[in-house]
């Protein structure tokens, strides 16, 4: 049986869902529900299948550290790593926003 791995969130992913929650709340209580719970669906689909997401290739951005992967739940992108038994989410982000800039700036 394949190893089933733990999520764990980074205090950057927790605000990120919490804003998309709040600003799609703001029009319609039962879109952000829907939107909340396809979230938690595709990311708790990771702890059986880990490496379905897609690695972001460093060579295209010097300034990545590699090993980042992600996985797209329109129209929001879930950024993560793989660190032995774990899953760690560290961005959720809209894909229109400059996800590259707001997953790296930190670390620059």
């Amino acid at each position: 049986m394949q190893q089933k791995y733990k999520v764990q969130y980074s205090d950057a992913a927790v605000m990120d869902i919490d804003e998309m929650f709040s600003y799609i709340a703001s029009d319609n209580i039962n879109a952000a529900t829907k939107m909340a719970n396809r979230l938690d669906i595709a990311i708790e689909n990771l702890k059986n299948f880990p490496e379905i997401g897609a690695v972001l290739n460093k060579d295209d951005f010097e300034l990545i550290k590699g090993g980042y992967r992600f996985i797209i739940v329109e129209p929001y992108l879930v950024f993560y790593r793989i660190s032995n038994n774990r899953i760690i989410v560290y961005r959720i982000l809209h894909s229109r926003r400059d996800y590259i800039k707001e997953l790296f700036w930190q670390e620059n």
